[in-house]
C-alpha cells in the first residue's frame, strides 16, 4: 500500500486539481516535518493560507471530518471482506493545551495528573481481529464541550424537565433539537458504532462484531443501542453501578447491594504468562473470573468480575474489574473470554501515543476550532496509513531501509519508518530547491566545510 493509494480514497472526494494536489502537498510536509503546526511547515504565507482555507470552510469544498472519516472506512473495506470477527475499540482521548487562551471553544479536560486545564476531546475507534492484530483506523471525531451545538445529558435532562435557569441557552437547544445540529458524547459514540457497522456490513453481512468500551459508557441506552445493531458488546461497569440483590440496612431500609460487592457463583481461574495494565507489563499472573447476570432496565446482560493476581499475591487492579456484556456466559472460558477482548482495549492507546508524540496532535496553534477539528482529523487519518502498512513492516524491502535510514538500527517500527519517510522527503525538496536556484556542487561544498564542524 503506498501513501498514493492510500490518501486517494480522500482526495477523490474533491473534483479541483487544485485542492487534490494542496491535500497532498500538506500530508506530506505533515509527515516530513513529524508535526502539524500549519504555519511552521509552510514555506511562506501564501502556502500557510492555502493549507488553512483547504479546513476552514471558507471555500466550496472543505478537507473536513466527515470526508476524512469517510475515507478511512473505503480504505478498511477490502479488511472487512477478509474477516469473520471484528473488534471494534471506542475510546476517547483529550488533546490537552494548557498554555491556549485565545484559541476559539476551548474546553476543560485532564492533565496526566488529573488537573484540569484547556483543550479539546476527541472519540475514536479502532479495528482489530481477535487476536488483537492487524490494526486499523477507523473513525475520529473531535468536539467541544464549550461548544454551543454541544447538549450534555444533564442539559438535556433539565431542558425536558423545565429546569434550566438561562432562557437564552434554553432557546438555543430548542432550535438545536428542531433542526438536529447538536450532539454529545453519547450521539458521536452513536455514530461512529452505526457507520461503522455498516460499513463492516456491506462487505461482510455475517461479520460478528465486538465494540468494546471502557467504564464512562457503562450506560443502559448504549447497551439497548449495540443490541439493536445486532452487535455483541463489552463494557467496564462503573463501581457505582448497583446489582439487583437487595440488603437490609442497619435502619431496616432496603438497599441495592454494588454490583462489585454482589454474590457471584460461577467462577473459574486462568494462569497469564504476560498481562498489560496502564503501561505496565505483569509476568506471571493468575486470574480469577467470576460471572453471573445483572437486570438493567428490564434487560438481562451477564456480568464477569475479574481478578489478576502477581505471583506473591498482589492484586494489579486497585478494585476488581467489571465487566457487562450482551453475551450469554454460560461456561468459564466464555468469561476469560471477556475478559480478554476488554484487555486487547489498550491497543488504542497506541494510536493516541503515536498521533500526539509522532505527528504532534496537541501542537495545532490555530485560533478557530473549526479547522483545528479538521487538522486532527487528518493527522487521524496519516496515522492509519503507518497502521495499514504494519502487515508490510518486515517483509518490504523498502520499508526496511526507510526504517534504517530513519534511525532504526535494525528495528522496523512506524516511528523509525515515518523518520525516514520525512528524511527522504526532506531530500527531495532539497534536490528540487538546488535544481531550481541553479546551485553547484561547489557552492554546496563551501557552504558545508564552512557552517559544519570537520576533525583532521
Amino acid at each position: 500500500m503506498t501513501l498514493t493509494n492510500f490518501i486517494k480514497s480522500l482526495i477523490d472526494n474533491y473534483n479541483q486539481i487544485q485542492l487534490k494536489n494542496n491535500c497532498s502537498h500538506l500530508i506530506n510536509k505533515i509527515i516530513a516535518a513529524k508535526k502539524c503546526q500549519l504555519w511552521a511547515i509552510s514555506e511562506d504565507k501564501n502556502e500557510y493560507n492555502r493549507f488553512h482555507r483547504m479546513m476552514d470552510g471558507s471555500l466550496v469544498n472543505t478537507i473536513d471530518t466527515e470526508n476524512i472519516n469517510s475515507s478511512l472506512l473505503i480504505n478498511s473495506a477490502h479488511y472487512f471482506r477478509e474477516k469473520e470477527y471484528f473488534i471494534v475499540a471506542h475510546d476517547p482521548s483529550e488533546i490537552r493545551k494548557p498554555h491556549s487562551k485565545k484559541t476559539a471553544e476551548l474546553c476543560l479536560v485532564k492533565d496526566f495528573n488529573g488537573k484540569l486545564i484547556n483543550g479539546y476531546k476527541t472519540h475514536n475507534s479502532v479495528v482489530f481481529n481477535a487476536k488483537g492484530k492487524e490494526l486499523r483506523l477507523l473513525q475520529t471525531t473531535p468536539y467541544s464541550t464549550n461548544s454551543t451545538n454541544y447538549i450534555s445529558q444533564e442539559e438535556l435532562k433539565d431542558f425536558k424537565k423545565k429546569k434550566l435557569t438561562n432562557p437564552q441557552r434554553e432557546q438555543e437547544i430548542s432550535e438545536l433539537l428542531e433542526n438536529g445540529q447538536w450532539h454529545n458524547l453519547k450521539t458521536i459514540t452513536k455514530q461512529h458504532t452505526k457507520s461503522i457497522t455498516d460499513a463492516i456490513r456491506a462487505e461482510n453481512p455475517d461479520a460478528v462484531i465486538v465494540d468494546v468500551y471502557d467504564r464512562g459508557f457503562d450506560d443502559a441506552e448504549i447497551f439497548e443501542f449495540e443490541t439493536e445493531l445486532n452487535n455483541l458488546f463489552v463494557i467496564r461497569a462503573k463501581l457505582s453501578r448497583n446489582s439487583n440483590e437487595l440488603k437490609i440496612t442497619n435502619d431496616g431500609k432496603e438497599q441495592f447491594v454494588k454490583l462489585r460487592n454482589q454474590q457471584f457463583f460461577k467462577s473459574s481461574k486462568k494462569h497469564y504468562s504476560k498481562v498489560r495494565f496502564k503501561n505496565k507489563t505483569y509476568c506471571n499472573l493468575n486470574g480469577v473470573f467470576e460471572y453471573n447476570y445483572v437486570e438493567i432496565k428490564g434487560k438481562t446482560y451477564s456480568v464477569v468480575r475479574a481478578r489478576i493476581y502477581t505471583r506473591k499475591g498482589q492484586s494489579i487492579f486497585e478494585e476488581p474489574m467489571l465487566l457487562i456484556t450482551n453475551m450469554d456466559i454460560t461456561f468459564d472460558q466464555m468469561a476469560e473470554m471477556v475478559f480478554e477482548i476488554y484487555m486487547k482495549r489498550s491497543k488504542i492507546e497506541g494510536v493516541f501515543k503515536f498521533c500526539k508524540d509522532v505527528l504532534g496532535w496537541e501542537e495545532i496553534q490555530i485560533p478557530e476550532f473549526y479547522t483545528v477539528k479538521n487538522l486532527l482529523s487528518l493527522v487521524f487519518f496519516i496515522s492509519g496509513y503507518f497502521y495499514e502498512i504494519e502487515d508490510e513492516l518486515t517483509k518490504d524491502p523498502n520499508i526496511q531501509w526507510l526504517a534504517e535510514f530513519g534511525g532504526g538500527k535494525g528495528k522496523i517500527t512506524r516511528y523509525y519508518i515515518l523518520t525516514g519517510i520525512a528524511r527522504l522527503i526532506s531530500y527531495n525538496l532539497t534536490q528540487q530547491y538546488i535544481k531550481e536556484h541553479k546551485i553547484t556542487q561547489q557552492e554546496i561544498d563551501e557552504a558545508v566545510n564552512k557552517f559544519t564542524a570537520h576533525t583532521e
